[in-house]
């Protein structure tokens, strides 16, 4: 009787169980995304071992800071108690960023984080807040002025702007990680590819639900982009979205419809060809054993 190789059966075990392991292998690579920190968010504590290494680093505290006094007592007052209980970033007076740094302070000023924080300051004056809304941004929000730190890739740029913006927009951040611009820009680092200043704006943040504007910030990488090619959803997203916007909200639901549909014939083919392949492979394995 003719005698099987055992390491031929060896082999087959392997390759069986290989097939099942790479979809499992695939679906872990596929949710392995890049994660990039944002900034570290100004506070009243400063590390000075991290400042000397900022952008700042150069600066002494009375540059941004000034005297140091407080509607005429010193800083620290140790009396008030309470003003160290507030967030820094919300008392702080930004328009001395614009002394440094005065077309991007000016093109905050007409942005819509701007005219947020207005009807933000408006809200609190009246006393009419909403519980679940979020903070409008100061530069505070997005920067460090002790820790950020100067001349870095445009890539390493992108990666810190993509958690800035994510941390305040999450919604938008996973679509666009999800989208080609995010994929090769954040995941494969191309500093070709697209960030979200580069639609948005550095500092003017427009929110490009305006037909006119999508297709501008198109145009400014695909020149001879038309009208339809401005009606690609980015964010195929409702999170944010007004009530109002029938439009996108109608997109929205087609492209997760389609999604779901093409999830399932995936899964179908994909689980056809596997469980063929291994019922073949066991068939082979039963054959070899049993002339063993």
């Amino acid at each position: 009787m003719k005698r099987h190789n055992p390491m031929n059966i060896k082999r087959l075990m392997l390759i069986c169980a290989l097939l099942l392991c790479i979809p499992f292998m695939a679906s872990t690579r596929a949710g392995a995304v890049p994660t990039a920190t944002p900034s570290d968010a100004s506070g009243w504590f400063v590390d000075l071992n991290r400042f000397s290494e900022s952008a700042h680093r150069n600066f002494t505290c009375e540059v941004c800071h000034g005297d140091m006094r407080v509607q005429g007592q010193p800083h620290p007052d140790t009396r008030d108690t309470a003003r160290l209980k507030r967030e820094a970033t919300r008392i702080y007076d930004y328009r001395r960023c614009g002394t440094c740094h005065r077309e991007s302070y000016e093109r905050y000023l007409r942005g819509s984080h701007a005219k947020a924080l207005i009807e933000e300051k408006k809200a609190t004056a009246s006393k009419v807040l909403v519980a679940d809304k979020l903070k409008a941004p100061t530069c505070g929000e997005c920067h460090s002025a002790h820790y950020s730190r100067s001349h870095l890739s445009r890539a390493a740029t992108g990666q810190e702007m993509t958690a800035a913006c994510g941390a305040c927009h999450p919604a938008q951040k996973a679509t666009y990680l999800e989208n080609y611009h995010g994929k090769v820009a954040v995941h494969l680092r191309d500093e070709a590819s697209a960030y979200c200043t580069d639609c948005h704006g550095a500092h003017d943040c427009v929110s490009l639900k305006d037909r006119k504007a999508a297709l501008a910030a198109c145009q400014r990488c695909h020149p001879d982009a038309g009208e339809r090619f401005a009606q690609f959803v980015i964010h195929p997203t409702t999170e944010g979205l007004a009530q109002d916007n029938k439009e996108k909200q109608k997109h929205v639901a087609i492209i997760k419809l389609v999604t779901v549909i093409m999830t399932i014939i995936v899964i179908l083919v994909v689980g056809f060809f596997y469980g063929h392949s291994f019922l073949w492979l066991l068939r082979e394995l039963h054959e070899r054993l049993r002339k063993h």
